[in-house]
């Protein structure tokens, strides 16, 4: 096994043999996913960073890794520092760094960067810049023990017809006066055919790429060919995946494609425009994914009661069990995991659940392991945050928990953070809003204090597809106005580094109603009353908690055996 100082020599010895000066690696595989199959995994082989977003810049001197607020304690912490230099994007993006160095030359795998970043690249640099794109990964040309791509079945769903959302690209297509509607993000191609794979871990999707013509006819790229087990309401040709490329080679050079830039790969971005007319726009599926259907709506409803009847259950068992019991962040895992693989229609967790006491829970997306396990102990406070993929939705939620007497600060943080949570799933907003607003309502009450938490407010959440999801999002970049039946998550934080983490995590849906935006919360589990402080709350405050948790209590206490009964009630009762 290569060492990681031997793994960067022999890129860098790559980078000389051609003839580039930097190499760009993002955390991405050639389907822009944000989990990834274990073969496309060449950033975290590369620098040991185990997070999911992040992006690599290796020149013949010295090496960068970029990641956001949620990894930046993660990175220092998994990364040699002597081989890579950590930056924060707020702080320093991968264009500012190459536009400070002013390379002549860059290497890209154009399989994994979309067409649209390296168009920014070019513009925000200098258009002198070679854009070296390089057949074969550098990574994959080192990478001798690389895991093998893994094919599983796909399978149909129940839902609204595959036909009618054929049909609504089709008049797209034909309005636009184009040919090809060319789909290469797996969620939305799972979206539009109502097919669902377990290609990869934590999303239910098909790796594959598909083509809508004009006339209906559909085909879809892939490793699995064989669909006469699938019965579809449309007319679909399945087709190995390398044959996309000599399908577009076989295209009329007066044919037009329309695809999405941020997702469409620069390498099939190229090969179309040499062949054929590329529209490059934005994603028109991404919007109508987004927006729920009444179908889609009862699902997720349906299965975040279920959901919570399991994080609910662990609560009570982890409060009880760390009492008398070394529990460790990996058994506190185990259990939750358990909980929700028993629930009726589980499919896959959504995420590895992220379980941190004390210290770890300030590292904002923590990932425990045999290195960094710790005993939760009863004088720490307990972030987790966890979710799951379900037959008919998809779960991400959020409890701190506090087993022993809290400290005053502990109190005041979590109560403000509580406040901001209220503020987001309470609000009325003027329909044409994004989420800018709601985010500046959820940091308000910790910037009172001059705090804040240095991640987004919300994101999008899909239906048995991508826990993270877009649109819409809450946070200071939001671009896309809300929507009726759109799924948010609204999860305001606060880590004291090296302390303690906070951070209290509701799913919550928009509804339009007379020109006005509001939202309802779907999540189902109890706040933590020991962290409350009611004199910091307004009366509405107070009302909307005891509101929330009558709901929970209702929900969730059929479920419960007689000893978790009377604990839901105490933890539930008016404040």
């Amino acid at each position: 096994m290569l060492s990681d100082n031997n793994k960067l020599s022999k890129i860098r010895s790559l980078l000389k043999k051609n003839d580039i000066q930097y190499y760009i690696l993002p955390h991405s595989d050639e389907y822009q996913n944000e989990f990834l199959p274990a073969y496309s995994k060449r950033l975290e082989w590369i620098s040991n960073f185990s997070g999911s977003a992040g992006d690599i810049i290796i020149s013949n001197k010295e090496a960068f890794l970029f990641v956001d607020g949620r990894y930046t304690i993660q990175a220092s912490q998994e990364v040699n520092k002597k081989n890579f230099k950590i930056y924060n994007y707020s702080d320093l993006s991968p264009i500012d760094l190459l536009k400070n160095k002013k390379p002549k030359s860059i290497g890209i795998d154009g399989n994994t960067i979309t067409y649209q970043r390296v168009a920014n690249i070019k513009k925000s640099i200098n258009k002198s810049v070679k854009i070296k794109n390089i057949d074969k990964n550098l990574i994959d040309q080192i990478w001798n023990d690389k895991p093998t791509k893994k094919k599983s079945r796909p399978f149909a769903i129940g839902g609204i017809n595959a036909s009618g959302k054929v049909n609504y690209i089709k008049k797209y297509l034909n309005n636009s006066k184009a040919d090809y509607y060319l789909i290469t993000a797996c969620d939305s191609i799972a979206w539009v055919f109502n097919i669902r794979a377990k290609d990869i871990k934590y999303s239910p999707l098909f790796l594959s790429k598909a083509l809508i013509h004009k006339s209906g006819k559909c085909y879809i790229f892939s490793d699995f060919t064989n669909s006469k087990n699938i019965k579809f309401d449309i007319d679909i040709k399945f087709m190995n995946t390398l044959e996309i490329n000599n399908f577009v080679i076989s295209l009329d050079k007066n044919e037009k494609i329309i695809s999405d830039a941020n997702t469409v790969s620069f390498s099939l971005a190229n090969k179309i425009k040499n062949q054929a007319k590329l529209k490059i726009e934005g994603d028109l599926i991404q919007i109508l994914k987004s927006r729920k259907n009444r179908l889609e709506k009862n699902g997720m409803i349906e299965c975040h009661k279920r959901d919570g009847v399991a994080l609910t259950k662990f609560i009570y068992w982890i409060k009880n069990k760390v009492k008398n019991n070394k529990i460790t962040e990996l058994d506190a895992i185990r259990y939750l995991d358990n909980k929700r693989k028993k629930n009726e229609k589980f499919f896959s967790l959504s995420f590895p659940t992220i379980a941190g006491t004390g210290s770890n829970g300030a590292i904002v997306h923590y990932r425990a392991n045999k290195k960094t396990n710790k005993i939760i102990k009863t004088s720490d406070l307990f972030l987790v945050d966890s979710g799951a993929q379900y037959l008919d939705g998809t779960t991400d939620v959020t409890r701190t928990i506090c087993f022993n007497t809290p400290t005053p600060e502990q109190i005041e943080m979590y109560t403000r953070v509580l406040k901001g949570h209220i503020a987001v799933a309470s609000s009325k907003i003027k329909y044409g809003e994004t989420g800018k607003k709601l985010d500046q309502l959820a940091r308000k009450p910790l910037k009172e204090i001059n705090c804040n938490f240095d991640h987004g407010t919300g994101h999008g959440v899909g239906c048995f597809l991508n826990v993270h999801e877009n649109p819409p999002s809450i946070s200071k970049n939001s671009k896309i106005k809300f929507e009726d039946g759109m799924i948010v998550s609204n999860e305001p934080g606060y880590y004291k580094e090296n302390h303690y983490g906070i951070r209290i995590e509701n799913l919550i849906i928009s509804k339009l109603s007379n020109r006005m935006i509001t939202f309802k919360t779907i999540t189902m589990a109890p706040l933590e009353r020991l962290l409350i402080d009611q004199t910091l709350l307004t009366v509405n405050e107070i009302d909307w908690v005891n509101r929330y948790h009558k709901r929970v209590r209702n929900i969730l206490m059929p479920s419960m055996n007689s000893n978790e009964r009377d604990w839901l009630i105490n933890q539930t009762a008016p404040l």
